[in-house]
This record gives C-alpha cells, sequence and structure tokens, in this order.
C-alpha cells in the first residue's frame, strides 16, 4: 500500500468546517475528492471526545500512552482483569484463589479459581430509582420505564416461579422470543436459579427450532405467541408448536382465554406461572466454569455449534462495553440486535454490569420510529449494523437534530464506508463510530475502535484491551505493518469458549494450524483483514471471512473487496459475490446477487457498467459471467449475509 499523507485529515477537517450546511452528496463528493481508495480517511479525532473516557481515566491513573495500556493488558492479564472486576464491582460469594491459571492446553485454564457468584446479582448494584430499561413496541406511542428496583423484583420474582414450577439448576430452557423486557426478565431469572436460558432466533424455522431443542436436549420453550414487525403481525407460536416441545410457556399479546396452547398439563400461560404466589428463591452461586447461558454459531448451512457461556463471559461483555463502547454510568445503550444472537446478551450485562440503561425498541430498527424512539429516550451509545445503516440512508433521514448519541459502534458484518459517513452526517460528525468485531464464541470482540485513537472510517484501530490476535498472510507469515492475511488468536483471554456442547472443540479451534517461529499457541477464527500503518497506529479493514474467498483468474479475493466496488453503482442496493464452478471443475467464474436500488431496463448495458467499475478499481481479470436479481439475501440470525446459500441456489438453477 502506497504511504498516507497526513495532511489529507486536516484538510477532512477544514472541509466539514466550511461545509457544515451542505447537503449529504456533496459532503460525500469532498470525501471522495480528499481520500482514495488507498488511503486511512480519519473522520474523527479523540479532541472532539466530550467527556473524560474510561479509557482515558484508566491509562492517565498508570501514567500510560493508551499503545503502553494495550501492551500492559497483555502482559499483565491477571491485574488487568482483577482491576475489571473490581471496577463492576463483582458481587462474589466464594473468593477466588487466583484470577488466572494457565495451562498448556487452553481449554483447561482457569479463570476466577475457585471462586463462586451469580452475575445476576452483579447486575443491581446501581441505584435502585435509576432506569433500568426503556421499551417501547411498534403499536404503541408510549415508552415504558423500568428502574433498577423494579426490574431487580420482577426477576426474582419471575425466578421464583419458574422454580415453584419444576425448573432447576442445569436445566435448558429455549428463549424463542423477539428482545423486551420480559425476554431478558426471563433470561437472568433463569440463570438467578442456575437454569440455563438457550437463545434461538425467532426468525428460524419450526426445523430449525426442533434441531437446536434436540442438539442441547431443552425440556422447555418460552416463546410468544405473535409480535409486529415492519407493520406486520410475525407469528411465533406456530412454529413452536410444530417442534413440540415437552412444555410451552407462552407470552400472550391476545386475550389470554383465547388460546389454547396444547392439552397437555405441562404448558403455561407465563401471567399464570407470574401469578403464582411462590416463595422467594436463593441465587444459585455457579464456580467460573459453570455454563449460565448457550448460543448458537450463526451458520444454518451445516449443523449449529452450541456455544456455552460460563460464568465468566460477562465480565468479558462489561470489560468491551467500558473500554471500547466507552459505556459509563448513567448511559442509556441500544442495538439494533434480536434476542437470538450474542449482541443481545452482550448489551444486557455491557449495560447493567456498567450501570447504564438499555433503551429498546421492538419492531424496525430501519424505520424512522426507531429513530425518534432514540431521541426521547436520549440514547448516548447507539449500536447498530450495516445493513440498518444502508436503509437510513437510502429513505434520507438526513441530519437528526436532537440526538444525545456520543459514541456510535457497528457489529455484525463489513460497514460499507459511504453509508457510514451518511450515519456520520446524520448526526453533524460529532461521535466516532466505534468498528467491532469477535463472535459468540469469544463473548465480544477481539478486534475493534477505541475513542481514544484517531476514527478512520470502517476501520478498526485497536485488539480488545486483554485479548491478542495476528495476521498470517498466506506465505505463513506475521503481518506488522501493511498487508492482508487471516486473523488467528492468542489465548487465553476472558470470554474465549473453552467447550462446544455438540462438537469436538479442541477440532474445531486448534486442529490443523499454521506453525508460527514465536508463536506456540494459536486459535483459528476465519476472519480476514488488511492492515496500514498512520501515525504510528495500525488501521484493519476487514475484507470478509476468508472462507468467502475466490480465486479469479490465478487471483485470490475475497467477496467483499469485489461486493464493496459493485455496491458504488447508482442502482445497486446491495450485492453478494460468489463464485461458481462448472461441474466438472475448472476456473471459478464469477456470479453477482443484485438487490436494485432503481429500475434496470438495459441489463446488458448495466454489465458493462459494472465489468468497467471492476476492472478500474480492481483486476481487469475478473471477469462477471452472470448477474442474478434478487430483492431478499439468506442471512444468519446475526445478520451475516450467506453466501453458501446463495451459491447453493445459483447451483440449483443451472
Amino acid at each position: 500500500m502506497n504511504p498516507v499523507n497526513p495532511s489529507k485529515n486536516d484538510a477532512w477537517k477544514l472541509f466539514l468546517k466550511e461545509n457544515q450546511n451542505a447537503p449529504f452528496n456533496s459532503i460525500l463528493q469532498g470525501f471522495k475528492t480528499i481520500f482514495s481508495e488507498k488511503d486511512v480517511p480519519v473522520v474523527w479525532t479523540p479532541d472532539q471526545y466530550p467527556l473524560a473516557s474510561n479509557v482515558s481515566i484508566w491509562i492517565k491513573d498508570l501514567n500510560l500512552s493508551y499503545p503502553e495500556f494495550y501492551d500492559w493488558s497483555i502482559k499483565n492479564k491477571a491485574k488487568f482483569w482483577e482491576h475489571i472486576i473490581k471496577s463492576i464491582p463483582l458481587k462474589i460469594k466464594t473468593p477466588y484463589t487466583a484470577i488466572l491459571k494457565e495451562a498448556a492446553d487452553p481449554d483447561q485454564t482457569k479463570w476466577l479459581q475457585d471462586a463462586t457468584f451469580n452475575i445476576v446479582e452483579s447486575c443491581f448494584l446501581a441505584k435502585s430509582d435509576q432506569t433500568a430499561f426503556y421499551y417501547q413496541s411498534e403499536q404503541s406511542p408510549d415508552i415504558i420505564q423500568i428502574t433498577y428496583g423494579e426490574l431487580q423484583k420482577k426477576v426474582r420474582a419471575c425466578a421464583a416461579a419458574l422454580n415453584a414450577h419444576g425448573i432447576a439448576a442445569g436445566d435448558r430452557i429455549v428463549l424463542y422470543i423477539p428482545f423486551s423486557i420480559e425476554a431478558i426478565t426471563n433470561y437472568l431469572a433463569l440463570i438467578y436459579i442456575g437454569a440455563e436460558p438457550v437463545l434461538v432466533a425467532d426468525s428460524f424455522s419450526a426445523i430449525e427450532l426442533k434441531k437446536r431443542i434436540d442438539i442441547i436436549q431443552a425440556t422447555t420453550v418460552i416463546t410468544t405467541d405473535f409480535y409486529w414487525y415492519a407493520d406486520k403481525k410475525i407469528s411465533v407460536l406456530p412454529k413452536v408448536l410444530e417442534a413440540n416441545p415437552e412444555r410451552i410457556i407462552l407470552h400472550t399479546a391476545e386475550i389470554a382465554d383465547a388460546y389454547s396452547i396444547r392439552n397437555n398439563v405441562n404448558d403455561i400461560l407465563l401471567t399464570d406461572l407470574l401469578n403464582f404466589n411462590a416463595a422467594a428463591t436463593e441465587p444459585f452461586y455457579h464456580s467460573s466454569t459453570d455454563t449460565i447461558s448457550i448460543l448458537f454459531s450463526s451458520g444454518t448451512t451445516k449443523e449449529p455449534k452450541a456455544l456455552p457461556w460460563t460464568a465468566t463471559t460477562p465480565i468479558k461483555c462489561a470489560a468491551d462495553g467500558k473500554l471500547l463502547q466507552d459505556i459509563h454510568e448513567g448511559d442509556v445503550v441500544t442495538w439494533t440486535s434480536g434476542m437470538g444472537w450474542m449482541m443481545a446478551p452482550w448489551l444486557i450485562f455491557a449495560s447493567l454490569l456498567n450501570k447504564a440503561s438499555i433503551a429498546i425498541y421492538s419492531g424496525a430498527y430501519s424505520k424512522k420510529e426507531f429513530i425518534d424512539f432514540t431521541i426521547q429516550t436520549k440514547v448516548t451509545v447507539l449500536g447498530t449494523i450495516p445493513s440498518v445503516v444502508k436503509s437510513w440512508r437510502a429513505q434520507d433521514f438526513g441530519k437528526i437534530p436532537n440526538w444525545n448519541v456520543r459514541v456510535f459502534s457497528s457489529t455484525g458484518e463489513p460497514s460499507d464506508m459511504d453509508d457510514y459517513l451518511y450515519l456520520l452526517y446524520m448526526n453533524n460528525f460529532k461521535a466516532p463510530i466505534i468498528e467491532y468485531c469477535g463472535g459468540t464464541e469469544i463473548g465480544g470482540g477481539y478486534i475493534s475502535s477505541a475513542v481514544v485513537l484517531p476514527n478512520a472510517l470502517s476501520c478498526f484501530n485497536t485488539a480488545a484491551p486483554g485479548s491478542q490476535f495476528i495476521l498470517i498472510n498466506e506465505h505463513k507469515e506475521v503481518l506488522s505493518a501493511a498487508g492482508s492475511g487471516e486473523v488467528f488468536i492468542i489465548p487465553p483471554a476472558i470470554g474465549l469458549s473453552q467447550q462446544l456442547l455438540n462438537k469436538n472443540h479442541h477440532e474445531e479451534y486448534y486442529s490443523e494450524l499454521p506453525a508460527i517461529k514465536n508463536y506456540p499457541l494459536l486459535r483459528k477464527h476465519g476472519d480476514g483483514f488488511t492492515i496500514q500503518q498512520l501515525d504510528g497506529i495500525s488501521y484493519y479493514k476487514s475484507i470478509g471471512r476468508t472462507d468467502d474467498s475466490m480465486n479469479l483468474g490465478g487471483i485470490k479475493i475475497s467477496s467483499i473487496e469485489i461486493e464493496t466496488v459493485i455496491n458504488k453503482h447508482a442502482a445497486v442496493f446491495e450485492s453478494a459475490a460468489i463464485a461458481s464452478q462448472d461441474k466438472n471443475g475448472g476456473p471459478e467464474k464469477l456470479i453477482l446477487f443484485i438487490h436494485p436500488l432503481l429500475s434496470i431496463s438495459d441489463i446488458s448495458a448495466f454489465q458493462n457498467e459494472l465489468q468497467k467499475m471492476i476492472q478500474k478499481e480492481l483486476n481487469p481479470l475478473f471477469k462477471i459471467f452472470a448477474i442474478c436479481f434478487k430483492e431478499n439475501f439468506p442471512r444468519t440470525a446475526s445478520n451475516k449475509l450467506m453466501r453458501k446459500e446463495l451459491r447453493k441456489e445459483y447451483l440449483a438453477h443451472q
């Protein structure tokens, strides 16, 4: 990569100052004039931050720079995590004898050795009259508020009722339900009594739900009859009935007696369960290795991995929320998430353990009503995903003058620079976008941005404190300054999974690894990044999963790199690039799936335009073989584009 002229970032600041009232298209044109494709586009600097960040306070106390602080968090992992634990502060029943006890086998590493605690008790340490939740449904103008004191009472009452109805420690209970206060109450109540809530996205079919019930041998499904999304009534209960679990606990939005769940004495309405006069129950105290929740890997093309979160995983969520998203006591935090993927429990723990409030909107995040909700609830930390931001841009919401957003954060898939420039424009460039990437098996992120470092559009600028990774290129070289490579994580770190319930964990993450000098222990992850240096800071840009790469004309390239170019066409709302081979093998051919934004009358001319863009910005050897038009791309519960499904769809029609 070419060296970058830092003065371009100064030119950008001057341009914004002189064009404060310009429309977005003018801002976008100015951005493209100043920055080239090879530049690191720093669009926000730490001097713009309105308060002392958690990280800046910590590094000031340690008398360190940020790079020195990060190195300290790696070289002194026990001290780092102990500081996090004390800052929560974690309520512990039996004290730990060691913060960290390493082992040659990373799956045998111990955190908080010999300690016992119930993480839910640490979720209620804020002032009892502070708001814990704001909640609004798509069909109601009313915003419901619940204080920490009220939430604690609801959780304890729910825990007692669940216990009284036979749910005990170790029971696996599926939550197949949209994100709501009730869902979160059930989730915390189950952990409180030692049961293991299992999160399954309610968008999954009955077959996929049944598959997950069978994998973890769940006894009960907590669900709802229906909910509203984008003005459509989404039925949930029929899919649960088809999956036929042993027991159903039903939230209902209809009149209770209008429903007969099944002719089964085990089934019960949640209202009836909660109305039961149950005696208070004591919390179940977990060891640090006990399972408190079960989530699934997002893939659906093969059997999903069942990943247990242990009692220490929420500590990782809280640490990232504190140091990366910079969540302070009293903040209002939201994420455009669903209850079935990891950002839901992440949001619960990252917010409550940091004494912040959670804002939940039950409905379509793409609608202006969600933006209005974030204004009314004074959201300060807004987490989202690229497809939602793309929809905001398509609807041209413009600037949001009353936003209180101090930090944006983004996860789920690689972001588009033009879309994220629009997100900054919506907030008048007052807040950075914290890119955040990790996984269910990490309990949070391994790479991120930080508010104490310059924020470059669609780039990451730090590894998550307390965790470490390297990039390895195709020549098995460790990258440090420039190039592209695959991520390998270096254990140990709190949050890293150490067990799978239905697969061999060691084979999934530690087998067939490259032999790299000075790195005897590596863990697979599969993400690909480019790295570039500017002013002593490493900036990383996602190029997608390494298993989404293709070989075109003898050159290896990722789907993301092609899609980034194609998405710039004015008629393209979204694209997906896959490679296909003839049945008898041969060279890979580039197939583009296009979700059109505008009507395309001349397909041949359209394909020629895209081909010229690819030739100009990537390589003339990359030839488009075919274009398929499709409006709804298949996605996982965590919103990752499923290119394998598109590849299967294409082959099925050949």
